[in-house]
């Protein structure tokens, strides 16, 4: 069976930086991973827990902190970035089409005030759900010739991350479809029909 006929997913529509946590699995280590193909495009739907990709998960309060958030931000935001993310075979089969990310972090702000309460989905005070847990929801669309394979090497630029779960139906809900070490994340173009 295809892996892609099992791990049908639905597109995301853009939005902005969610205020509240995002459900789905919350694993340090893993990056979960849902992949759907149509026409020529290839949609990643992923959730990655915030300690692996910033390597803390309570609200950025302190500079250095912030700096990380900056920083890693760019790592999975920026276009000549996403080349150390998804490795196509051709490498030049897939061309960046649109990104989307959402995590409480990046509406978290201070104010002067400390008693300020929040005002709205984008006034992000402290992150994280009841138990402390942030995670990062991504979502990248490229526009693909034919593949023959692809690797979705995420723990060469967030090295925490050590597992690659791929689930169905476009929903992290459902049972782990197939689990593999990060570094053997690889789809093959066979699995992409």
């Amino acid at each position: 069976m295809k892996l892609l006929s099992v791990l049908a997913a639905l597109l995301l529509p853009v939005s902005t930086a969610m205020a509240t946590p995002i459900p789905g699995p919350h694993q340090h280590g893993t990056l979960a991973v849902a992949v759907v193909k149509e026409d020529s495009f290839l949609t990643f739907k992923m959730v990655a827990t915030s300690q692996d990709i910033l390597g803390f998960e309570g609200s950025p309060k302190r500079p250095e902190q912030k700096k990380k958030l900056n920083e890693q931000y760019e790592r999975l935001y920026k276009e000549e970035a996403l080349r150390w993310l998804f490795q196509f075979v051709p490498v030049d089969a897939c061309a960046p089409y649109s990104s989307n990310m959402d995590s409480d972090m990046l509406a978290y702000h201070e104010h002067d005030d400390p008693n300020t309460k929040s005002e709205g989905a984008d006034d992000v005070h402290a992150v994280g759900d009841d138990n402390g847990h942030s995670d990062f929801e991504l979502t990248y669309v490229f526009e693909c010739d034919p593949v023959d394979r692809l690797q979705i090497s995420f723990s060469d630029v967030f090295p925490s991350i050590k597992k690659v779960d791929f689930y169905g139906k476009g929903e992290f809900k459902g049972n782990v479809l197939r689990s593999v070490d990060a570094s053997q994340a690889i789809i093959s173009g066979e699995d992409l029909k």
